[in-house]
């Protein structure tokens, strides 16, 4: 069975914009739950910017023997400029996926936890 929902948040007050998916799958092994976030925040840039960086990545990855549930974690965190009728404007923004495997007890992938970390 799979179901999937799909959500979006607009704050014209705070120019704000979040979507959201999750998706929910469950088979005879694992019941998985995936969510999509992509948050953006539009502030008009001010006159002394700095060089564009690169955005930040972080990912995490946790799996708990015991419960028999994995983790993991994904997210990307930065800032772009885009001009709307001859104004520049910052966006920032924040991408993220997050899975959750919650396995059946006879099912479990891992044979050892593994630890990601920056």
């Amino acid at each position: 069975m799979k179901t999937v929902t799909f959500k979006r948040k607009n704050n014209a007050k705070r120019n704000k914009k979040v979507l959201s998916i999750i998706q929910q799958t469950e088979d005879d092994k694992s019941k998985t739950q995936v969510r999509k976030s992509f948050m953006y925040f539009v502030k008009p840039a001010s006159g002394t910017e700095n060089a564009v960086q690169s955005p930040n990545v972080y990912i995490r990855k946790n799996v708990d023997n015991a419960k028999k549930v994995e983790k993991f974690n994904f997210q990307v965190k930065g800032v772009f400029y885009i001009t709307h009728n001859r104004q520049l404007l910052e966006v920032e923004f924040h991408h993220s996926l997050n899975i959750l495997i919650r396995w059946k007890p006879e099912h479990f992938s891992p044979k050892k936890s593994e630890m990601i970390t920056d």
